[in-house]
């Protein structure tokens, strides 16, 4: 596998590093050639920024590929609107070699050039795709069994398409079958592709972006869910920070929210708290209680199973 570097952005470590953290864990659990490179900045971020200099948006886009061009290294990102964002530009610049000169002009001052050469990936799709469900399941020890797992992919996960290309944008998979390989069953629901309404914050509508969370958290809650599971730090702070504003306020859901890292970490044996998992606003204990304990009734299964084999002389696989 090619080296690839790690595009944090700007959420993850400014307000939950504990994310960055469960990444890591998993990326050296599965002894995977990232790196860290310098120099990178912003994305930038497409609402705020396009919406005042599209240029400008373009621009910084353009240099953070350039870095990855100059390193000689692809991309891999646990933030999906980062990626999407990297993506759009990389896609726009190659279909537009005007404003691709335009920026090189700009570019070379800095000793940068644009080529776009680099590969630049999701952390969902990469696993899926790049690691594999095989290897996932290999390294599994603690597996999900038994837990209802209800997925939000988010709209940069597979949006744009045509320059993703991650997913199927209307009926996505991959983010599913990475759940079911860690052996939790991935709910289907009615809102399952809504936006979470976060982008709504940005621009001063709370309530607006309130309202986009309530439908999925009353859904999830009225199908008793164990848990949300996620890809995105915009996602997570819709979720997690948003669902505990409307419970300090007395609406009561109690959905644990779990990044994608998080579960996959938990699923190979690492701790809740060496994760960073009691960093949550909302409490995930009730997940973790059900976990453990379908978890020791699997193991002792298992051994009553190895116990009446080994009494039989069945031999083992």
């Amino acid at each position: 596998m090619k080296d690839f570097a790690i595009f944090w952005g700007c959420t993850i470590p400014a307000r939950f590093p504990f994310l960055e953290k469960s990444t890591r864990m998993v990326l050296e659990g599965f002894d995977l050639p990232y790196r860290d490179l310098d120099g990178f900045t912003c994305c930038p971020e497409k609402s705020l920024v396009n919406n005042v200099d599209h240029g400008l948006w373009v621009l910084t886009a353009a240099r953070n590929i350039a870095l990855l061009d100059k390193a000689q290294v692809d991309l891999v990102s646990p933030c999906t609107g980062c990626a999407s964002n990297l993506a759009t530009v990389n896609s726009e610049l190659h279909m537009n070699h005007k404003d691709k000169e335009r920026v090189n002009n700009i570019l070379k001052e800095v000793g940068l050039e644009f080529k776009g050469k680099s590969k630049l990936r999701h952390l969902v799709p990469f696993f899926h795709d790049e690691v594999g469900i095989p290897k996932i399941k290999n390294k599994i020890v603690k597996p999900l069994s038994g837990m209802r797992v209800a997925i939000h992919y988010g709209c940069h996960m597979i949006r744009p398409s045509h320059a993703l290309k991650n997913d199927d944008p209307l009926d996505p998979r991959k983010f599913d079958n990475l759940i079911k390989a860690m052996g939790a069953e991935s709910v289907q629901y009615m809102t399952k592709m809504l936006c979470c309404g976060q982008g709504l914050d940005r621009v001063d509508q709370h309530e607006n972006a309130l309202h986009f969370a309530r439908l999925k958290l009353k859904e999830l809650k009225a199908m008793n869910v164990d848990a949300m599971a996620l890809c995105c730090p915009s996602c997570y702070l819709q979720f997690d920070n948003n669902q505990f504003l409307m419970e300090k306020e007395g609406e009561k859901f109690g959905i644990p929210i779990l990044y994608f890292t998080e579960l996959m970490g938990l699923a190979m044996g690492y701790k809740p708290e060496e994760l960073g998992i009691d960093s949550h606003r909302i409490d995930a204990n009730g997940f973790m209680e059900k976990w453990e304990r379908l978890n020791r009734e699997l193991t002792k299964t298992e051994e009553i199973t190895r116990a009446m084999e080994a009494g039989f002389g069945i031999a083992q696989p």
